[in-house]
């Protein structure tokens, strides 16, 4: 078992991992992976005997001595199980640790065994047999040293001694800058499909459970079993979990009987009863550690547009008392020009004393894309502390850990674009509220992350992770009844593909996507399976791609500076045909632009003033023309096909749309009755409509026809499990490119982190 000398002194080495017998400590490229005591030492059992089965017996007599009062058999399963995660192993397909039934368990992969004292050498020295001794060095004494007599031969060995040193000091410098692979690994807890994506999840405080809300209902699983069962819930009760009060038997969570109707605050037993509404228009809120207060959300509409930011309150637990705790109001919005200011998510430290936060800023006078704060402040006011400040951090995933680190998501890779995040922490002092040190990363997995919880103990932390992207689904109008018919998806790749235009022959659809690591513009027939590349290049997120009145040229947004407000914008203009962009104009603010159609040669830009957005013509050979109409906030609209009005959503929650001549500036205001939500508008290719996204009381997404009157007809609704953002009709009428959001989100875990 092992080499003759000192087991204390024993390496071992597999594959990329590396365990430590002196040190205590297993690593994986260097980066150090957390491991209790008896997991460490079952694992240094294993890998001794590597290839051959150790026994249970053999384990109990080595960890678990006949005079140990425990539980072997679930103390044994429980090591293994650590140790898998550990690893990154699979029971069911093992690459590590494979179970002999009813016998042992046995380490598949070939161990290198060595001793730390020869280990030190290998890493920190140069052998002696690989050295060119130089011209008049002594034979080499009986202890194997150079026995180096003159002073040029003492210079050259310090000399070689301390390159060596550098090296090494500058392989671990590099190390540490670059960053070294995650330590944890994500398990994997739910199953749901792409039918049922989790919306939400928070694990209780005592470990014991999920919470997890989908489509279909509010659940409870059981963390280690894995048995699921629904929440006792009254019918219609569309909820989602957002906190568990201390005792682990009560959950708060956040409730729309009806989707046009403002949140409310509930709590529910898991045990059953009627559930108690805590507070009304008011959402996601979270339990302090003692569960005497909550903190909770509430959403400040600016002016008419309905735009909410979110405001953070506190209450007791019981609904008593609640008052604004930190955040904007509308007034300080309007005035400041920064519609998107809010707070995002919130956690209590665990001694109650002090709330992080996620300050989210949005400034739509430069579309540079939201920077996130990421403060904490005392729970009974004061100075608020900045820890952090970044464009990539999450803004919903935020958590305290009980040994004081401030757990947070944040997009790991700053060349990549796409929304993979991993978790980071980072040490928090609770009297001060300030960083204690710098980030350091926790896990790391492909999607974006929707929330964080922990539990009461810090051994369980739970995430849910979203795949659930924008997707190009195209429809065709029924000749007879003028209905969508069921849409079938144009883009058979699993990233973000955003649609923003048709091609003028109205067979091919122009979408975003980040399939590549960063978003480029690509054309797509729809009779074809793949896309190709129209333009590429850094920070087109935002590009809005669009055509020409004449249909011979792209026009795209440039934002070659996201993150300065001082940058203007640049229209640019490609030929369908080839060649180099060119500049059409330049400003700040241009948050959206549209063309209409030959014989018509109008084109509007849409730019945002503060609190005000202005229209502005345009003209794609002489550039920048007249404002002809602004409007408070950041409305969605569409330019007909002929030129001759905008439709405006003046309020997206109370279904208000504007009709405004570009001729004569004059206006209609409609109400689309019975459809107080709307999302986007785009106008049907004769002119006669326009067509806007909605949703229904049950929740599920729809397209509507509504004309100039404000009556509405459904084209077309949508399955529980995807949601329609917007809808653009093909220059010819017979078909529409829809915006689906759709994909699997599941909750993961991560152990000893």
């Amino acid at each position: 078992m092992g080499p003759s000398a000192s087991r204390a002194d024993r390496v071992f080495g597999f594959e990329q991992f590396e365990l430590s017998e002196r040190e205590g400590e297993l690593r994986k490229n260097g980066a150090r992976i957390r491991l209790q005591e008896q997991p460490f030492q079952v694992l240094v059992e294993l890998l001794a005997d590597a290839g051959r089965v150790v026994t249970r017996e053999h384990l109990q007599q080595k960890l678990w001595p006949a005079d140990t009062f425990v539980d072997f058999d679930v103390g044994l399963n429980t090591a293994i199980r650590k140790l898998r995660l550990a690893l990154g192993d699979d029971a069911e397909s093992p690459h590590y640790i494979e179970t002999s039934a009813k016998r042992g368990y046995r380490f598949l992969i070939p161990v290198n065994i060595t001793t730390s004292a020869s280990k030190l050498v290998s890493e920190n020295a140069t052998p002696a047999s690989a050295v060119s001794k130089p011209e008049g060095t002594q034979p080499e004494s009986a202890g194997g040293e150079f026995a180096l007599t003159s002073e040029k031969h003492r210079r050259w060995y310090l000399t070689l001694t301390a390159l060596a040193v550098v090296a090494l000091a500058s392989g671990i410098l590099w190390r540490v800058k670059r960053g070294g692979p995650y330590p944890v690994v994500e398990k994997r807890i739910t199953a749901n499909p792409v039918e049922a994506p989790i919306r939400a999840a928070v694990v209780s405080p005592d470990g014991k459970y999920v919470a997890y809300a989908d489509p279909t209902g509010v659940y409870l699983r059981q963390i280690d079993s894995g048995e699921t069962r629904p929440l006792p819930l009254p019918k219609d009760f569309n909820a989602s979990p957002s906190s568990w009060f201390p005792e682990s038997t009560h959950l708060l969570v956040t409730s729309h009987l009806r989707s046009e109707q403002k949140p409310s605050v509930w709590k529910v037993s898991i045990l059953g009863g009627t559930p108690q509404m805590l507070v009304d228009d008011a959402e996601d809120g979270s339990v302090s550690p003692d569960g005497s207060q909550i903190a909770f959300f509430r959403r400040t509409f600016v002016a008419a547009e309905g735009r909410g930011v979110g405001p953070l309150w506190l209450m007791g637990s019981n609904g008593e008392n609640p008052h604004k705790f930190v955040g904007p109001t509308a007034t300080d919005l309007i005035e400041s020009g920064s519609l998107g200011t809010g707070i995002r998510a919130v956690s209590w430290a665990p001694g109650g004393r002090r709330i992080a936060y996620i300050e989210q800023h949005t400034n739509f006078a430069n579309s540079a894309g939201d920077l996130f704060w990421l403060l904490t402040r005392d729970s009974t006011g004061g100075q608020s502390q900045m820890i952090l400040k970044d464009h990539r951090i999450a803004p919903r995933a935020l958590c305290w850990a009980p040994d004081g680190r401030l757990l947070y998501a944040l997009r790991t890779d700053p060349k990549n674009e796409r929304s993979d995040h991993g978790v980071w922490a980072i040490r928090v002092d609770q009297g001060t509220g300030k960083a204690k040190g710098n980030p350091e990363p926790v896990s790391d997995g492909l999607g974006w992350i929707g929330g964080l919880s922990v539990t009461a103990d810090g051994k369980h932390l739970v995430l849910w992770r979203g795949n659930t992207r924008p997707q190009v689904f195209v429809s065709e109008f029924d000749k007879g009844t003028r209905r969508l018919t069921t849409p079938r998806r144009l883009t058979l790749d699993e990233n973000a593909n955003t649609p923003t235009a048709w091609m003028p022959d109205s067979k091919s659809v122009l979408f975003l996507s980040d399939r590549d690591g960063a978003w480029k513009l690509f054309k797509q027939r729809i009779d074809q399976p793949m896309a190709e590349v129209i333009v590429e290049g850094r920070n087109l997120v935002n590009a809005l791609p669009r055509l020409s009145a004449d249909g011979s040229q792209i026009l795209f947004a440039d934002l070659s500076r996201p993150d300065d407000a001082s940058v203007p914008i640049r229209l640019m203009s490609m030929p369908l045909s080839g060649g180099m962009p060119r500049l059409v104009l330049q400003d700040r603010g241009i948050s959206n632009f549209l063309c209409a159609r030959t014989p018509s040669t109008v084109c509007v830009f849409h730019k945002v003033l503060g609190a005000t957005s202005s229209f502005i013509t345009f003209d794609t050979e002489r550039g920048k023309g007249r404002e002809i109409a602004r409007f408070e906030g950041l409305p969605n609209w569409g330019l007909s096909p002929n030129g001759s009005q905008l439709a405006v959503v003046t309020d997206e929650n109370r279904g208000r749309l504007r009709f405004l001549s570009l001729d004569t500036g004059a206006t209609r205001d409609v109400v689309v009755k019975e459809w107080p939500v709307l999302r986007g508008v785009d106008w049907t290719a004769d002119g006669g409509s326009v067509l806007i996204g909605s949703v229904t009381a049950r929740g599920t997404a729809v397209i509507l026809d509504v004309d100039l009157e404000g009556s509405a007809r459904v084209l077309l609704e949508s399955d529980p499990h995807t949601q329609f953002r917007w809808v653009i009709p093909s220059p010819d009428g017979r078909y529409a490119a829809l915006n689906v959001f759709t994909g699997e989100n599941n909750v993961w875990m991560v152990e000893n982190f």
